[in-house]
């Protein structure tokens, strides 16, 4: 069955804003219309029902805009009232988070979306809805709790034509939060009912790496019943101090202060990333091109150079930050990888395991919290 379009909601407004406002409809008339057009389940629906109903979702969302501010304060009130329809809850609160971003409107955003069905709504639009009120400030523990109750999903983000399984997709929340509370309210999840929910959170708070994860890890006794290899090795790979051949750290490239210097330049917004790309990054590719490089050649100029967008496939560099960061930067570097995640991508998540590789690295270079990791 064809899903209904993803960016629905948006759609509509971004068609409303140019809108001529032959009619103003009032908030009974919009509730007296929502309760038309919604109501309804979308796994019940056949190809040209769905075709008819997006329709009139579109239709609905135009009217609500064209409403101006009484359609928002409407919008608002039927949203805080509504406790069933979770499709409803999911396309106002993102129309909502489009038209008013005070703090009582995004946490009415948070509070509605939390409600979300997965089988009505698609799960990348909710996870990208709950980064970006993150991002803005919104405590979104709940939101990133909820993906841990989605076993053996597969969310796809059509965009980056990437596939996230739940632990991953809930790395994206939990990993761009502060990470003294993520692992707080991870550590909260492994006292869940449900052994995957226990699972996941293990496997995401042994990534934290602050000294509350390592504490709690090192006497949980609940490693057994982790099922999943992948999980397993991961929460080992940090629990457990690894040999290091002392090579791997002669003669680095870069010196502790410009290792520093040139992570706390990099790119954490979109805005930021458009702007170095313009800049920097134009020249760059512009050297490359002039050379004529194969594909060989270019990955290993990356390999080498200083990193322009963020540190993933720079090799040396990551090799420096390894050889000459001390142990008081390890935080540094772990808030580094929390704004590397400034949006739901492939890149995003390449530049929080390149992190996430220095940080285990360090560990073991360093033999950081060796009063809990396994010897």
């Amino acid at each position: 069955m064809r899903r209904m379009a993803a960016g629905l909601v948006l759609w509509a407004l971004a068609l409303g804003a140019g809108a001529a406002r032959a009619e103003v409809y009032s908030c009974p008339d919009l509730r007296a219309q929502k309760e038309k057009v919604y109501g309804f389940h979308l796994t019940q629906l056949n190809e040209s029902q769905i075709e008819a109903k997006s329709k009139e979702i579109d239709a609905y969302w135009k009217r609500l805009q064209s409403a101006g501010p009484e359609g928002v304060s409407c919008l608002k009130d039927m949203l805080a009232a509504e406790i069933t329809d979770h499709r409803f809850q999911f396309d106002a609160a993102s129309c909502l988070f489009q038209l008013d971003k005070s703090a009582d409107s995004l946490s009415l955003v948070r509070d509605a979306i939390v409600q979300t069905d997965f089988q009505e709504t698609d799960a990348a639009n909710y996870l990208s809805l709950a980064m970006d009120l993150g991002h803005r400030g919104v405590d979104i523990q709940s939101l990133a709790a909820k993906l841990l109750l989605f076993p053996n999903a597969v969310i796809h983000i059509s965009e980056h034509s990437l596939d996230l399984d739940s632990d991953t997709a809930a790395l994206f929340l939990y990993g761009s939060m502060d990470p003294l509370k993520s692992s707080k309210a991870l550590i909260a999840q492994l006292q869940a009912q449900e052994p995957f929910v226990r699972s996941a959170a293990a496997h995401l708070l042994a990534e934290q790496m602050t000294e509350e994860a390592f504490r709690t890890l090192s006497t949980w006794g609940g490693l057994a019943d982790v099922k999943e290899d992948y999980r397993v090795n991961d929460i080992q790979a940090v629990m457990r101090f690894q040999a290091f051949d002392p090579a791997e750290f002669s003669k680095p490239k870069w010196t502790r202060e410009q290792v520093l210097q040139i992570i706390a330049g990099l790119p954490h917004t979109r805005q930021e990333f458009d702007d170095v790309m313009s800049t920097k990054g134009a020249e760059f590719d512009r050297q490359l091109r002039e050379k004529k490089m194969s594909q060989g050649d270019i990955a290993k100029v990356v390999a080498e150079s200083e990193p322009i967008y963020g540190i993933a496939d720079h090799t040396a560099f990551q090799n420096s930050a390894v050889a000459t960061l001390k142990a008081e930067d390890f935080d540094a570097i772990r808030q580094a990888r929390c704004k590397a995640l400034y949006n739901v991508s492939d890149e995003s998540l390449s530049e929080y395991l390149a992190y996430t590789q220095i940080m285990i690295r360090m560990l073991n270079h360093l033999d950081l919290y060796k009063d809990y990791r396994a010897h």
